[in-house]
Formats: C-alpha cells, structure tokens, sequence
C-alpha cells in the first residue's frame, strides 16, 4: 500500500473502474502498491482500501444526496444514497481489491476475486463445491470465485442451494480470477 493510510491523500494506488450489466453495475478495482508482509496486515489493508474505494464510488453515483456506507450483521457492505439501500460489494486477494456497487436499489451485487495458487489444496478443497478433485486449477478458482460471488449477493452459502445466477468474469491481473454476479433484491 502507498506510505499513508488508504484513506489518506498520499499516493494511492491507481483504481480503474468498469460499469457492467448496462450500467446496472459499477465495479472497481486496484492492486495495492506496497503489501505487508503478515497475512493479517496485508488484509487488513486491503479491506481498508476496498472500504475507501467503496466510499468514493458511492459518493460517485449519489451525485450529491447525502449517502454512507454500513456492515449489516452479517458482515454485507451496504450503501445507503438518501435512505435508499444499494447493493455492494467487497472482494481482495494477493493484494489485488475489487469493489461493486448497484446504481439500481433493486438489485443485489456479489463480487469476489482470488489469487490462483496451484499449491493451493484444491483436491481437498473442490469437492465441496461439488466439483471434482481433479479438477484444473483455473477452472477450480473460477467456480470458487463464482460461488463466493453468489453468496455474497444471495446469502445463500449451500452451493447445491445456490441459485443460477449468470456471472461475468472480470478482467484482472494474470494469476488472479474473478466473478461479478447481479440480481434481483
């Protein structure tokens, strides 16, 4: 991460922000510049940096009425733009955060990215999500990061429960994947 906090004015990071499912959606994402090298202070950075991006894309589509950001009880990020809750969305991995947000309150957001780690125990890991263990390392990272997508947009952890809900994959850095999903509140 840059020399200050992330939610200081020195040297962030460079975010690049898409608009997906006709402008329905905007999702943004960075690749932190400086890493910590413990696990609990890199996420730890990472998740303020992914509040950061958040707050700025909120106050971008809000255009001026007032807005804020909140954690519901179990964890969700929510915006809420002049009483109005939108669906949000927060992912990282490796250093790489990635952020959604719903112009439309009627729809909910799930985003989640990963780093793929070919070490990773993924024979273990595949079957339960109902895949196969010897399943490919991109295709297993890409189903993982679908399901979470669903999750977080759904609440729905089951993933036999999961409903089918088209997702898109973003364009991310080379060894990291990601999926974007949207749907009805």
């Amino acid at each position: 991460m840059a020399a200050s906090t992330p939610t200081g004015k020195r040297n962030l990071p460079e975010v690049r922000r898409f608009s997906y499912f006709d402008g329905k959606v905007i999702c943004a994402v960075c690749m932190l510049d400086d890493v910590p090298a413990t696990r609990r202070a890199a996420r730890r950075d990472a998740s303020l940096m992914a509040w950061h991006i958040l707050k700025e894309r909120v106050e971008e589509i809000a255009c001026g009425k007032a807005n804020t950001c909140v954690k519901d009880d179990d964890g969700r990020p929510w915006a809420d733009i002049a009483g109005v809750r939108h669906g949000a969305s927060i992912s990282h991995s490796g250093g790489l955060v990635a952020v959604a947000i719903a112009i439309d309150p009627e729809l909910l957001v799930g985003v989640d990215l990963e780093y793929c780690d070919p070490n990773r125990s993924i024979p273990e890991m595949a079957p339960l999500l109902g895949l196969s263990p010897s399943i490919s390392v991109s295709d297993f990272y890409a189903a993982w990061c679908r399901y979470e997508a669903i999750f977080k947009a759904t609440g729905e952890s089951d993933p036999i429960a999961q409903p089918a809900i088209p997702s898109m994959v973003l364009q991310l850095p080379v060894n990291f994947v990601g999926s974007l999903v949207v749907t009805d509140a």
